[in-house]
């Protein structure tokens, strides 16, 4: 008897937690997506990542140096071929981002699509993450990835200064109430 109690228990546990996992995602994209579509060929070649919500545990020496490079058609299908969990449609805006983490490793992380909700492919044995870019002004975009909770990152075209990071970072109202923070030292 209390074998199959425990047995229930766990399916509908594994029932649960895939179905809030879905739920919260939906609820981000719900809460974010506003109807304007960011363009992903509008990304520089080069941003940095200057602020995080939540804030990182660990700070870094240096902000986090992200290069962004529209792959072609035939980049974007041979990385498509990578995996098969990756199914990049075809005409579709792919942005490959490159940058190095706090491990000193080399992080390549692929955006794809033309609608406001974007996908994001990081490696084949993880999740396809739904992305959503803001931008904030012409030096700023902010990035929110709907799969991770609603994590968000503020990109910087220049490394600004501490007070210029706050006072932007302040000014994000879809952001106020969220506690945040810079994870590199700034001026």
């Amino acid at each position: 008897m209390h074998g199959s109690h425990a047995f229930l228990f766990t399916l509908a546990s594994l029932v649960c937690s895939v179905n809030c996992f879905l739920s919260r995602e939906s609820i981000c994209i719900q809460y974010y997506a506003t109807g304007e579509n960011y363009d992903l060929n509008e990304l520089p070649e080069q941003m940095f990542g200057v602020y995080f919500w939540p804030p990182n545990q660990r700070q870094r020496d240096s902000c986090e140096n992200i290069s962004f490079k529209k792959l072609s058609p035939q980049e974007a299908t041979l990385k498509s071929n990578e995996c098969s969990a990756l199914n990049i449609p075809a005409n579709e805006t792919v942005m490959k981002a490159t940058y190095i983490n706090n491990s000193g490793k080399t992080v390549n992380l692929v955006y794809y699509g033309d609608q406001e909700v974007k996908k994001m492919y990081r490696a084949c044995d993880k999740n396809i993450a739904t992305y959503i870019f803001k931008k904030v002004n012409d030096s700023y975009v902010l990035g929110i990835n709907c799969s991770a909770g609603g994590r968000g990152i503020l990109y910087s075209k220049f490394l600004p200064s501490s007070a210029e990071v706050q006072a932007v970072a302040n000014s994000i109202e879809i952001m106020n109430g969220r506690e945040g923070s810079p994870d590199c030292r700034l001026n």
